[in-house]
C-alpha cells in the first residue's frame, strides 16, 4: 500500500511519463505472463496492468507482440510502469481461438520463464490473466516447471462458455504439449469427457486444478463457474482457493493525468456512452426514448458515443488492413447499437480515446453509460460485470447503468437504474436529468410515461 501510494504520488506530480523508475524499482520479486499487455490496446491488457498496481510488486512480464493486429496506447503505461521491471514481447501470431497459436505461445513463453527462473528462482509470484486463454496454458507449463511458485490465476469472464451459456472452444488434440497435462490432471481428478478436451474449457480446468489462487471478478460468475464443475473434490478445491475482486479502479488523481480537448456547453445534459456494440450490448432504449421524448427535452440532451468503428463522415477512418466490407459491416454495427435513426442531431460520433485520455473526457459529461451483457437462458445468473464500471466509478461524473435484473452491476451505487431494453423507463431517467439541471417542466416525466406506455415508439 505505502509502494502504491508513493508511486501514485511520484505519477500525479507529473513525473509518470519520464520519471527514472529504473533508478529506484527493485529487482522483480514476481512474474507475470499475459498473452496482452500494454501498450497494445485491449481490456484485458489495461485490466492487468492495474492489476499489477494492485499487487505493488516488481515484475518480469512474458507477452505475445500484437504489432500489426492492435493499436498501441501509450498512455496505459503509467499504471504499470513504476512495478515492471522487464516487458519480453514474443514475436508470435496472435490468435483468439487457434490451438496452433496457443501452444506456440505457451511454449515459447514457459522457455523464456525458465531461463528466468534459473537466473532468479526466487519468484514470489506467478501471475497469470485470460482474457487471454493461452496465459493459462503457459502458467501451467511453468507451474509444471517450478511446483513451489505460487500461481495466481485470474479469470475475466468464463472463458468456456459463450453469452447465452453454451459452450464454446475447438477441440484440443493430445499433442506433445497437452498429453502431459492431460495425464496429471486425470491423475488427480478421474476422467475427462469429451466437451472437457476444448480449447477453452482445458485451460479453465488446468488453473482449477494447479493454481494456488483464482481470482473472480464477481460474485455471479464465481457461481457460473463452480457450477461447470463435475467433480466435487474439484469444486471444493476451486471454492478453497477463490478470491472475488472486481476490475481494479484507479485513483482519482489518474483522471487529470491527460488533457482532452472535447467542448461541452452548458446548455444541453450530456450523456456519454464508451466502447463496443455487441448483438448482446447496446443502446437503442436511450435513442429510442430519446425519439419520444417533447421537443422541449429532447432538444436539451446530446449522447456522446466513443468507439473504435464511426462512419467516415464522423472522422472514422477505415484501417490499411480492413477490406471496404469489413469496415462498413463494423460501422454498420455501430449504427445499430445506438440506434440512431431520427435523432441524428442529438449524437455525437467520436473515435475511442487512448486510455487515461478516456478517464480525463468522463469527467467533462453529466452522466456515463454503462450497460449489462444481455446473458441469455443459459447462464444460471449473468456472470459478467462490465470492466467500464470499474472505469467509471472513479469519475466525478453520475453514471447510468441499463441493467438485467439481479444482476451484480444492477446491486452497484449507481446513480440511475433503469431495466435493459426499457424504454420508458430510460425517458423518465433522461427527463429528470433535464429536470435536475435545468428546472422542472411542466409536465411529470412519470405521467407521460404512464400515459403512453404500451404504446408503440
Amino acid at each position: 500500500m505505502v509502494r502504491r501510494q508513493l508511486c501514485d504520488a511520484l505519477t500525479f506530480a507529473g513525473a509518470g511519463f519520464d520519471f527514472p523508475w529504473n533508478d529506484i524499482r527493485s529487482e522483480a520479486e514476481s512474474l507475470a505472463i499475459l498473452y496482452n499487455f500494454s501498450p497494445f490496446q485491449d481490456t484485458g491488457s489495461t485490466v492487468a496492468s492495474k492489476r499489477l498496481r494492485v499487487f505493488s510488486e516488481s515484475f518480469d512480464v512474458i507477452a505475445c507482440s500484437f504489432l500489426q493486429h492492435k493499436k498501441q496506447d501509450p498512455t496505459v503505461e503509467a499504471i504499470s510502469r513504476p512495478y515492471v521491471v522487464s516487458k519480453e514481447f514474443l514475436p508470435l501470431t496472435p490468435s483468439w481461438a487457434s490451438w496452433p497459436s496457443f501452444r506456440a505461445f505457451a511454449e515459447r513463453a514457459a522457455a523464456v520463464a525458465g531461463e528466468r527462473m534459473r537466473a532468479k528462482a526466487d519468484y514470489r509470484r506467478l501471475y497469470t490473466r485470460a482474457m487471454w486463454a493461452p496465459s493459462l496454458y503457459a502458467g501451467a507449463r511453468v507451474k509444471f516447471m517450478q511446483p513451489d511458485l505460487p500461481w495466481t490465476a485470474e479469470f475475466s469472464d468464463p472463458l468456456s462458455l459463450d453469452v447465452e451459456g453454451a459452450p464454446r472452444g475447438g477441440k484440443l488434440p493430445r499433442d506433445a504439449f497437452t498429453a502431459p497435462l492431460i495425464d496429471s490432471w486425470e491423475r488427480e481428478f478421474g476422467p475427462l469427457d469429451e466437451l472437457d478436451l476444448t480449447i477453452f474449457r482445458f485451460a479453465e480446468l488446468l488453473a482449477y486444478a494447479f493454481a494456488d489462487e483464482l481470482i473472480f471478478t464477481n460474485k455471479h460468475q464465481r457461481i457460473v463457474m463452480l457450477e461447470s464443475i463435475h467433480s466435487p473434490r474439484l469444486r471444493e478445491r476451486v471454492a478453497s482457493i477463490t478470491t472475488v475482486s472486481h476490475h481494479p479502479t484507479l485513483d482519482p488523481g489518474f483522471y487529470e493525468l491527460e488533457r482532452v480537448d472535447y467542448s461541452l456547453d452548458d446548455d444541453h445534459v450530456h450523456l456519454g456512452y464508451f466502447g463496443e456494440f455487441y448483438t448482446a450490448r447496446g443502446i437503442t432504449e436511450i435513442t429510442g426514448a430519446l425519439r419520444s421524448l417533447p421537443e422541449s427535452v429532447r432538444s436539451r440532451t446530446r449522447l456522446h458515443v466513443f468507439t473504435n468503428y464511426i462512419p467516415e463522415s464522423a472522422g472514422g477512418v477505415k484501417p490499411a488492413s480492413f477490406s471496404r466490407s469489413q469496415f462498413d459491416l463494423l460501422v454498420q454495427r455501430t449504427l445499430d447499437g445506438v440506434g440512431v435513426g431520427g435523432v441524428e442531431e442529438l449524437v455525437a460520433f467520436n473515435s475511442s480515446l487512448p486510455y487515461l485520455k478516456f478517464l480525463a473526457a468522463t469527467q467533462k459529461l453529466d452522466c456515463l453509460i454503462v450497460t449489462d451483457a444481455q446473458s441469455g437462458t443459459g447462464h444460471s445468473v449473468n456472470p459478467y460485470l462490465p470492466s467500464k464500471w470499474s472505469d467509471y466509478l472513479g469519475s466525478a461524473a453520475r453514471v447510468w447503468g441499463l441493467v438485467e435484473e439481479e444482476s451484480v452491476l444492477s446491486t452497484m451505487d449507481l446513480d440511475v437504474r433503469t431495466p435493459i431494453g426499457d424504454k420508458h423507463a430510460a425517458r423518465a431517467a433522461i427527463w429528470t436529468m433535464v429536470d435536475e439541471k435545468f428546472g422542472p417542466t411542466t409536465i411529470s416525466p412519470l405521467a407521460i410515461g404512464d400515459a403512453t406506455r404500451g404504446q408503440s415508439l
